[in-house]
């Protein structure tokens, strides 16, 4: 099906086009002619202009596209990259190409400069609706996948982001030229700058039932994802975890996956002077449904060092580090791998001689800081009044909780049964 918007229709003696467009300013006339587009080859694009000075520069914008009886267009590329910020050198007429890819609607506007004439100005602006079962819509790829999501996870939203997360990262591959920038682009070509991981990583995640905002860091010229989980804020960068490296000792393609704002920062340190900001409405401050903490990497991490730690615990130090592992890491990776492995250090219950304390771990550069409280040595303990843990009844016995007030050591006491009583 195709159905062109805003045209008027050339007789084939008057011309090797079926589709024309055209915008008129005094006596210059700016003319776009195409024939019938065919999804998923080169449209060409014949611009041409007549009146006014003879000397004309032409220039084509970057397309627009929407998804099908949807009004809400995104640009699919920058536009303030490549071919779309240059007009042509002097010439009559001009032809662009361009290959739609999706099902829906495309936006296409060409422009006119005769600056002998005064024009500066005169754009043609045309809509062409095109439609093939073998190149969806977008919307229908998104819909598609989400459904493949819901069937092959368990339905939970962590493990819906994660899938929808790896979905993508197999869709499509970082454009180095920076100009495909869209959900269209990632979807349809393959190739895609960070917004264009961004938009549909978003769009996936809206229909997932996700709730999720852009995170923009102007001071990096980056942008990323923050998704809703649990009713806590986690950011994303999915951008960054497409990486076919294997440089590390872990599974680098999720090391961006669920993030607080201060680790997110090591690797875009501009952010920091945006997620600081008073009232910033997606803090992030956990890491509860961080990659690694749920698959329980970091805890295989963090047994790597329990026994350095231990051995400064017995010996009843106060403060100690412990020099990291990945030191030889750059430090936007050992950093960020660090913050994750400390967070769950603090998780960890810590014991010394049967007794449990109180440790505190911090990452300083490529080391963990640590300070640790112990339990007040008591010469003579102060038991409250306890507590009972084990109700008794006639004819089992209880058990009663006593607590040191001095030391927080506890004991027990056996309650005997109450018997009957006829």
């Amino acid at each position: 099906m195709l159905l062109i918007c805003s045209i008027q229709v050339i007789h084939a003696e008057d011309s090797m086009y079926s589709h024309s467009d055209s915008a008129t300013s005094g006596d210059v006339t700016l003319k776009v002619e195409w024939n019938d587009p065919i999804l998923g080859q080169p449209t060409t694009f014949h611009v041409s202009t007549t009146g006014g000075s003879g000397i004309y520069k032409f220039n084509m914008e970057a397309p627009n596209y929407t998804n099908p009886d949807v009004m809400v267009y995104e640009i699919v590329a920058d536009p303030s990259r490549g071919e779309w910020t240059k007009y042509s050198d002097e010439c009559t007429s001009q032809d662009y190409t361009f290959t739609m890819m999706a099902s829906g609607t495309y936006n296409f506007r060409f422009h006119v400069m005769d600056i002998k004439a005064g024009v500066t100005y005169l754009r043609t602006n045309t809509y062409i609706q095109v439609s093939s079962s073998d190149y969806p819509s977008v919307n229908s790829l998104i819909q598609s996948a989400v459904t493949q999501c819901n069937n092959e996870t368990d339905g939970s939203d962590y493990q819906k982001t994660l899938w929808l997360h790896d979905w993508l990262l197999n869709q499509l591959e970082y454009d180095n030229s920076l100009k495909w920038s869209s959900a269209e682009s990632a979807l349809t070509r393959g190739l895609g700058t960070c917004q264009a991981y961004e938009r549909a990583y978003a769009q996936l995640l809206s229909v997932a039932g996700i709730e999720n905002v852009e995170t923009r860091d102007t001071y990096d010229g980056h942008t990323w994802n923050a998704m809703k989980l649990d009713g806590e804020w986690y950011q994303v960068d999915c951008t960054w975890d497409d990486s076919n490296d294997n440089w590390y000792n872990f599974d680098q393609i999720h090391l961006y996956f669920g993030l607080t704002d201060k680790l997110m920062a090591v690797a875009h340190p501009g952010y920091s002077n945006i997620y600081t900001v008073n009232g910033y409405s997606t803090r992030s401050t956990t890491l509860k449904n961080n990659y690694f903490v749920k698959s329980g990497e970091a805890q295989k991490w963090v047994e790597l060092y329990r026994d350095r730690i231990q051995n400064s615990l017995d010996s009843k130090q106060i403060q100690f580090s412990i020099q990291a592992d990945n030191s030889t890491y750059p430090p936007s990776i050992y950093k960020i791998q660090n913050g994750i492995i400390a967070y769950v250090m603090n998780q960890n219950a810590w014991f010394v001689n049967g007794k449990k304390i109180n440790l505190i771990a911090n990452v300083n550069d490529n080391k963990f800081d640590f300070s640790v409280t112990y339990p007040i040595e008591c010469t003579e303990h102060d038991w409250d009044e306890g507590k009972v843990t084990t109700e008794l009844t006639c004819t089992k016995e209880g058990i009663k909780m006593y607590t040191c007030k001095n030391c927080a050591t506890t004991r027990t006491e056996t309650i005997k049964a109450l018997g009957h009583d006829y």
